[in-house]
């Protein structure tokens, strides 16, 4: 038995070793899908508390190493097809516009506050440039390009099928948790155009399949932008069908029939109430009904959108830097609320820390300013001239799907707050890009043969230089590298967190910021470990690191002007409770706790007009905070019991402000923290 698994091992990689060695390109090809799975990965660690992705970014980083090593080692033998003027000047185009952004944000990093941040943006648009390029030669090759599809095929219906069936058995599905329905919303049109347009019924059927269960699974997500994305996608699926002859479905009406009735039952599943269901998240019908301009979803939206426009009036030719939206901020919506004041968008979202702006065009208008967008509007309308081609000229059976696809993506990109960020939807965008890229900037072709079905003639050959391939596993290299040390403080972190033994912990949390020392999330959550420690002087750095890049809620600001105050250094505590005011000037939480810090200054006027401007916004809710910071919370109670125009503390917003608060006071009243409602809540905790 040993000696029968030995040898099949043995012959598996065989197989294997000899299929890298005589075509690197179509195991590349068909390993670059599985990246797709490892967010599912339980034992890959996550990336927490608002810590940079990782596991995406190193698996594909892996299988771009992996193909250029190859490619590289038998680069005299490496050859690529002939190019027409046309298909080369699209080409050079594509390239050149996306190299030509790739280096405009690597270059960012030396105007960007947050620079880790930087960085990583950066490098994870070298991986999407080097994944781009190396599909699109891979595409070349009909046997390439149907063990792509194959295994992404397969990817895709896995995730939605488990995604589908995590919806009837958890209150948040999983892919909630790993790309918010966007990249199911990509794959739709392309394995519904496939369905359409294959020869082979039994690979026709599979692929409408996998359409239809993506689609389900976009749906139970409950977003609204990828499911506008794939309305805008299908449509365009239908009309390119339809007004190209070549496109037309194969199979007469049958598989059109058979393919919207799938579409509809899967319509018909979602709207319909299930006694199995467990979802908290209402159905997306309900949430496209809902959507007005005074809708929460859509006012932060707005105020997002506006915070962006901020940043590129602050700095329009440079931007803030690539991956710095969220470490600006602060001083954009402090900037828009100078200009605003009067805006209900003033007074949201002070509880939530902010990730990107909802709208991939505003965020790199933000983050790489005017010549950043112009760059990618570059690359975009390139890709546009492509796609026209291709509708027009190719008759291969993925060029409307694809197209369709990228309608998908750059609708739901405008009002998504993953798109380019999370690396699955990303990768799907330029897996359709490079399909498009392949079959339309080039022009007729007698060779150019459809998925599915081999090329007629071999194209004539030209030598690629051995240095292009060194270039692609060097830099390919260099971002495994970036991500692997990411990953290191990741994990580290995570196993502080869950450490019992705080010697332990510290010991591990210090080892997170040697792998990570710019990683705002690692230096926060240290930060806070500290501050609940009692450990205030050596908090407040940590603390005052990861508000200035990014973690700028109300109560992050409220943890260091605590960590301050309480190291004696009640100055900064009131520069760090301004600075918060302008951020925050409604919050009715940060304007009593500036006018508390205030007052212990002797600064007395200072401190009634801030409990003024408090009073006005909400005055039960601003004496229920006085009373909570003043005097703590079994005092805050009694009074709230007694004078119904005080707010109970459990009725104040946000609800971690009280948290926080309290945190602080059992400095300033060390006899509370062992009696009344905190000694209450201890014994509850452990019965």
């Amino acid at each position: 038995m040993n000696h029968v698994r030995t040898s099949s091992h043995s012959s598996l990689s065989s197989r294997l070793r000899r299929g890298a060695a005589g075509d690197p390109l179509r195991l590349a090809a068909a390993l670059w899908p599985l990246v797709l799975l490892t967010p599912y990965a339980p034992w890959l660690p996550r990336a927490v508390n608002g810590g940079l992705m990782w596991r995406q970014e190193a698996a594909l980083a892996a299988v771009l190493a992996f193909a250029f090593g190859l490619l590289w080692r038998r680069a005299p033998r490496a050859r690529v097809g002939s190019a027409s003027k046309t298909r080369a000047g699209l080409d050079r185009l594509l390239a050149g516009s996306l190299a030509a952004y790739v280096l405009w944000a690597a270059a960012s990093t030396l105007w960007a506050p947050a620079v880790l941040e930087a960085r990583h943006y950066a490098l994870s648009w070298v991986a999407y440039l080097l994944f781009f390029l190396l599909l699109r030669r891979a595409a070349e090759s009909p046997r390439r390009l149907r063990a792509s599809l194959k295994t992404l095929g397969v990817v895709v219906f896995v995730i939605s099928l488990s995604c589908v069936v995590g919806h009837y058995g958890s209150a948040d599905s999983l892919i909630r948790q790993y790309g918010l329905g966007e990249p199911t919303a990509v794959a739709v049109p392309l394995f519904a155009g496939l369905a359409l347009r294959l020869r082979d019924g039994r690979a026709a059927a599979l692929c409408g399949a996998t359409a239809a269960v993506a689609l389900l699974a976009t749906l139970q997500v409950a977003e609204r932008a990828p499911f506008l994305g794939i309305l805008l996608g299908l449509a365009l699926l239908a009309g390119a069908m339809t007004v190209f002859k070549h496109h037309r479905p194969l199979g007469g009406a049958a598989r059109v029939l058979l393919l919207c009735a799938a579409f509809a039952a899967c319509g018909v599943l979602q709207a319909l109430p299930s006694p199995f269901e467990q979802s908290v998240h209402r159905p997306v019908f309900v949430r496209l009904k809902e959507t007005s301009a005074g809708e929460a979803n859509t006012m932060a939206r707005f105020l997002y959108w506006a915070a962006a426009l901020e940043m590129w009036r602050a700095r329009p030719l440079s931007g803030v830097g690539a991956g710095n939206y969220d470490a600006a901020f602060p001083e954009a919506r402090a900037a828009f609320a100078a200009r605003r004041p009067d805006s209900p968008l003033v007074e949201i979202n002070e509880q939530h820390l902010t990730v990107g702006a909802h709208n991939e065009y505003l965020q790199i208008l933000a983050e790489l300013g005017a010549l950043g967008l112009a760059l990618f509007l570059a690359f975009a309308s390139a890709l546009v001239a492509a796609a026209w081609r291709a509708l027009r000229h190719s008759r291969s059976a993925v060029v409307p799907g694809a197209v369709a696809s990228l309608a998908v993506f750059a609708l739901s990109s405008g009002a998504s707050s993953i798109s380019f960020r999370w690396m699955g939807s990303g990768l799907l965008f330029f897996c359709a890009a490079a399909l498009v890229s392949r079959f339309g900037a080039t022009a007729v072709c007698p060779d150019e043969a459809p998925a599915g079905e081999p090329a007629r003639h071999t194209p004539r050959a030209r030598a690629v230089p051995r240095a292009a391939f060194a270039c692609g596993l060097a830099l390919s290299c260099l971002v495994l590298a970036s991500m692997c040390v990411q990953a290191a403080g990741v994990l580290q972190l995570a196993r502080a967190q869950q450490s019992a033994d705080p010697a332990r912990a510290e010991q591990l949390f210090r080892s997170t910021l040697g792998w990570t020392p710019l990683d705002p999330a690692a230096h926060y959550n240290y930060g806070i470990w500290l501050y609940f420690r009692k450990r205030d002087a050596e908090a407040v750095p940590h603390l005052r690191f990861a508000t200035e890049r990014g973690f700028s809620t109300s109560t992050c600001y409220v943890y260091l002007a605590g960590a301050e105050e309480n190291s004696g250094d009640e100055a900064a505590a009131e520069r760090t409770l301004a600075r918060a005011a302008a951020v925050y000037p409604r919050s009715v939480f940060v304007r009593v706790r500036r006018a508390a810090s205030l007052g212990r200054l002797g600064r007395a006027s200072e401190a009634e007009l801030e409990m003024s401007a408090a009073l006005l916004i909400d005055s039960r809710g601003a004496r229920g905070w006085q009373q909570l910071i003043e005097r703590d919370i079994d005092p805050a109670i009694e009074a709230a019991r007694r004078d119904a125009s005080i707010a109970m503390p459990g009725a104040l917003v946000p609800q971690e402000g009280v948290f926080a608060v309290l945190e602080e006071n059992e400095r300033r009243f060390p006899a509370a923290a062992s009696t009344g409602w905190r000694a209450r809540m201890r014994s509850f905790k452990f019965r």
